[in-house]
C-alpha cells in the first residue's frame, strides 16, 4: 500500500519530462542533510537534469506545464525522503515522457533538494 501511494503521489512528478539519452554525472556526493530554506538554490545538477521540464524553485512555472513544480511535488500529502527516493530509484514507474537514468548519487540529492521546498504554509500557484 505505502508503495502504491507513493506511485499515486509521484506519478504527479514524472508525467511530461523527458530526456534524450543523456546522463549528468557528478563529481561530489551527494548530501544526506535536508535544509530548512525554501530560498535555497537548486544544485546545478538539478537544473541540468531536471529543470527542461520542472520548476525547480518554488514560485516558478515549470517549462512543460504537463510537469508539476517540485514544490508541489514536495508539498503533497504523504511525500517523504523515502517515498521520493523509491519513485526516483524505480525506473519503471516513470511514464514514456520521463526517460531518465539516474544513479543513487543523483535520486538522493534530488530528493534531499526537493525535501527543503516543503513548507507547512505551501500554497500551488494557480494552473
Amino acid at each position: 500500500m505505502r508503495h502504491l501511494k507513493a506511485i499515486v503521489i509521484l506519478g504527479l512528478f514524472a508525467s511530461g519530462c523527458q530526456v534524450n539519452g543523456s546522463s549528468v554525472e557528478t563529481a561530489a556526493p551527494a548530501t544526506t542533510t535536508v535544509a530548512a530554506s525554501a530560498e535555497k538554490e537548486p544544485p546545478i545538477l538539478v537544473t541540468a537534469i531536471c529543470g527542461d521540464c520542472h520548476a525547480v524553485k518554488t514560485n516558478e512555472i515549470s517549462p512543460n506545464p504537463q510537469a508539476p513544480g517540485f514544490a508541489d511535488i514536495a508539498n503533497s500529502p504523504g511525500v517523504t525522503r523515502e517515498t521520493l527516493v523509491d519513485f526516483l530509484s524505480d525506473a519503471h514507474n516513470y511514464p514514456m515522457q520521463m526517460d531518465v537514468d539516474l544513479v543513487e548519487e543523483d535520486i538522493e540529492l534530488i530528493a534531499d533538494y526537493m525535501l527543503t521546498l516543503q513548507d507547512e504554509d505551501y500554497h500551488r500557484l494557480p494552473s
